[in-house]
């Protein structure tokens, strides 16, 4: 495979063209994604500093009592917008809205299971555990294929 990279100057628009072969196309598709969705970030405060936070490092997004949580591995932003402007800021990244309170990042699961009323379990890889209501089950099962 060769990769051609051409410098551009700033006042250009970045492009990004990929030829390949049809066998390969779902997994470069996948790659591209990731490479424009992980320049995108959120900006959050901890401990009166405000930090960059890329969205592909987040696990999940809450909201309680009118503030925004943003949940990252091993620490807790937060955020002065809304849910509603949280979920357009995430709309093309791998977020599902699990509650009327809760967007995760698909990419961050571990594993899932049914649970009681039709919700689902879900198990973060670092070992978190959230609920999926049942109002939203049909949307992750969709993100996930299922």
């Amino acid at each position: 495979m060769n990769i051609n990279i051409h410098i551009i100057e700033d006042s250009m628009e970045e492009k990004l063209d990929i030829f390949c072969h049809e066998a390969n196309k779902e997994r470069l598709q996948e790659i591209a994604k990731e490479l424009v969705e992980g320049n995108q970030k959120i900006t959050c405060k901890k401990d009166d500093k405000t930090y960059q936070i890329r969205l592909d490092e987040v696990f999940y997004i809450e909201t309680v009592d009118e503030r925004l949580f943003i949940y990252c591995e091993d620490d807790v932003y937060e955020n002065r917008m809304r849910l509603y402007e949280a979920e357009q800021l995430c709309s093309g990244a791998d977020f599902f809205k699990a509650s009327k309170s809760m967007l995760i990042n698909i990419k961050k699961i571990e594993n899932m299971k049914p649970s009681l009323s039709g919700r689902f379990e879900i198990t973060m890889i670092n070992k978190e555990k959230l609920i999926v209501s049942r109002k939203y089950v049909a949307d992750l099962k969709e993100k996930m294929g299922l």
